[in-house]
Formats: C-alpha cells, sequence, structure tokens
C-alpha cells in the first residue's frame, strides 16, 4: 500500500489534470444544454462523467493524513450524493425508446415528472437530443408505457406517431417531418381543392373550401378542416367523431396524398392523387 501511495503522490499531477478537463467537460455540456434547450439522450450520462471525475479526484493522493481523510470523506459524500441522482433518474423514466429510418432519428420518452405528456426528441448534434413535442396525456393513460403506440414511416422524411388517447382508447396520431428544405409554412387542407382518387378509382376525397368528403366503397365520411390538427405544409390529423375515422394526411414532393388511419391496429396506407384541377 504504501508503494502505491508513494506512486500516486509522485505522479499527483496526472490525476489532478484529467480531473480538471473532466470538470471543464462536464460543465460545458451542462452550459450548452442549457443556453440550446438540449438534453442528453440518457440522463445518467451526467452521473456517469460524474462518476469519472471522482474516481480521478480520488487518485489526486494527499502526505498529510488529516488533509487526505477529510478529502476523501468529502468525495465520499459525493459519490453518495451521485448515486442518489442516479437512482432518481433512472426511476423517473418509465418509457423510452428511440425510432430511426435512415438517417432521421427520433425518441419518445414518458416520466413520473411529466405525468401531463409524452415527450418527443429529435436528435441534434450528435449527441443531444431536442423536444421537439408535447403529446396530451388523459386520464393518466400513458399509451407508450402501455404499448399502446405504433410508428410508421411512409417515406424516409415522415414519421407518424399512432397512439391511444385516455381510457377510451380513442386514436389519435402525430406527424414528424425531418425535411430540412419544406418552404415556407402553410395551411396544407386550406391549399387543397378539387377531387382526388387512389388506384382503384372508387375511393375518394373531396376539397372544398375547407368542407372536406371521403368516400369509401359505399360509405361517405364529412369533415371541416377545423376539425383537423394541422401539422403545416406537409400533413394534417384529420379527426373524426365517434362513427367517422381519423386520418392522418401527408402530401408528397409529386403533390399526391398518402392517408391512413390513426388505429394502431390499421396499417393500410394509399395513395391519392388529383384529378381534376384545383389549388395546390
Amino acid at each position: 500500500m504504501k508503494i502505491i501511495f508513494n506512486k500516486l503522490s509522485k505522479y499527483k499531477a496526472v490525476p489532478i489534470c484529467i480531473t480538471i478537463i473532466l470538470i471543464i467537460g462536464r460543465v460545458a455540456l451542462a452550459y450548452i444544454g442549457k443556453k440550446k434547450q438540449l438534453y442528453l439522450e440518457y440522463d445518467y450520462f451526467y452521473n456517469v462523467l460524474n462518476y469519472l471525475i471522482l474516481l480521478f479526484a480520488f487518485l489526486t493522493f494527499f502526505k498529510n493524513k488529516g488533509v487526505r481523510w477529510t478529502y476523501w470523506s468529502l468525495l465520499l459524500v459525493l459519490f453518495i450524493i451521485n448515486t442518489m441522482g442516479l437512482y432518481k433518474s433512472v426511476k423517473n423514466v418509465e418509457f423510452q425508446r428511440s425510432f430511426t429510418q435512415g438517417k432521421n432519428y427520433f425518441m419518445v420518452r414518458e416520466t413520473k415528472e411529466e405525468q401531463g405528456f409524452s415527450l418527443v426528441y429529435e436528435k441534434r448534434h450528435k449527441i443531444f437530443i431536442y423536444l421537439v413535442d408535447k403529446i396530451i396525456v388523459k386520464d393518466g393513460y400513458k399509451p407508450f408505457t402501455r404499448g399502446d403506440y405504433k410508428v410508421i414511416w411512409p417515406n424516409d422524411e415522415k414519421a407518424i406517431i399512432k397512439y391511444t388517447f385516455g381510457k377510451d382508447k380513442k386514436g389519435k396520431g402525430d406527424i414528424l417531418n425531418f425535411t430540412k428544405l419544406n418552404g415556407a409554412y402553410a395551411n396544407l387542407l386550406g391549399s387543397l381543392e378539387g377531387k382526388w382518387t387512389d388506384k382503384s378509382k372508387s375511393n375518394t376525397f373531396e376539397f372544398s373550401g375547407g368542407h372536406i368528403t371521403y368516400k369509401i366503397g359505399r360509405s361517405s365520411y364529412f369533415y371541416d378542416s377545423s376539425m383537423a390538427g394541422e401539422q403545416g405544409n406537409y400533413g394534417s390529423i384529420l379527426y373524426g367523431t365517434k362513427d367517422t375515422p381519423t386520418l392522418y394526411i401527408i402530401k408528397n414532393p409529386d403533390n399526391s396524398l398518402t392517408v391512413g388511419s390513426v388505429d394502431i391496429k390499421d396499417n393500410k396506407v394509399t395513395i391519392y392523387n388529383r384529378v381534376n384541377s384545383g389549388k395546390l
């Protein structure tokens, strides 16, 4: 043991330098995150970094026994505090999962601290994530923790998050857009006019001044654009009533429409093309 202490005393500058570098890195990460409202994908990464700092700080040896034991006692207290923080961080997360398609990535998290929301993040600067949406939770029913959700990618640039809402398990949806150059903001439903049909020609959408008629087979459903959850100029969630399906609509680069149900059990996706001239 004496040999080890002598070695630590001789090379004391090494752990001191490493400790200082780790502390600067830790402070820099926290500062950048706070300034730009960024988070680490896993909160406990800060705790792991703290353990590394404490490890190299522990290797800093003081010859004076009183100073040494006081110093080690302080490190022990910090170790306990950090361990408690790690435990709290891990226990706080009820659900966390990432989803990728090509180069695009997002993550959904549900925590005990955010009882009223499911949190949606996108990747920023390789190691950070950025909060892009808060999905409202009804009646304390967290759909992702309970497994009542589905994620589909109609294409590499769009993701549809389908989930159940509340204990009555009503279907709802959220659209994420990863297109970098998406043009000026425009209301999608307000920009559509005329008739659109699928490949079979038997199922149609008709858009007229904010009024929407959806015909599938022998059934017809009527919507108003005021019933929609507008997602910008690339898509919209068209909410129905009890007897009317809730749909997502995405405008594609070729001006066709990708349409599907937000019901997590319905995986059908249909492409509709405009069959008459109209405003776009």
